[in-house]
């Protein structure tokens, strides 16, 4: 290390400088990302790279930067690129753990499927019946809606799956 050109004091200096203004120009802090300031604005590192490159002062809404190799410390412009938030997860997707598994493979999976099923009904059963209450009432489905603070397609869905629950448990 005493060849080396960086000492500590050299290295905790730079995370000091500050800008005109006393912010500080690059910190590291509890991401992953070492932030920096860009036109006024506090930003991460690879951000600042792609606005230089680009001209512009902030990332658009809805991209998402890639680093193409996956070492987010390698901020060199060849290694990101600007995508959405969709093509990124795509990147970084997996396959699901329930892939394979169905009712009819796996008699635990069914046990768990139906325990779930169950669950949602009971907790969704006292909302639907106000729902189909409501219409039996004479009110109209936008009435309902209006009431509920749902759409009309919610409406009609409650007072549907109500119905079959009545046809099935009756």
């Amino acid at each position: 290390m005493a060849n080396s050109k960086y000492t500590t004091k050299s290295i905790i200096l730079k995370y000091m400088e500050r800008n005109n203004k006393g912010q500080f120009i690059e910190t590291t802090c509890s991401t992953r990302y070492k932030k920096v300031q860009y036109k006024g604005v506090a930003m991460n590192m690879h951000q600042r790279v792609i606005c230089q490159a680009l001209g512009i002062k902030k990332i658009p809404k809805g991209l998402i930067i890639h680093h193409i190799d996956e070492n987010t410390s390698n901020n060199d412009i060849d290694n990101l690129a600007l995508i959405t938030y969709t093509a990124h997860n795509r990147i970084h997707s997996h396959s699901p753990w329930n892939k394979d598994l169905t009712i009819k493979t796996s008699k635990k999976w069914a046990k768990t499927i139906d325990k779930a099923t169950e669950t949602r009904l009971k907790n969704k059963l006292p909302i639907f019946k106000k729902t189909f209450e409501l219409q039996l009432e004479g009110k109209r489905l936008w009435e309902i809606a209006l009431i509920q603070g749902i759409s009309r397609r919610q409406v009609s869905g409650r007072i549907k799956r109500y119905k079959e629950y009545i046809k099935f448990n009756n």
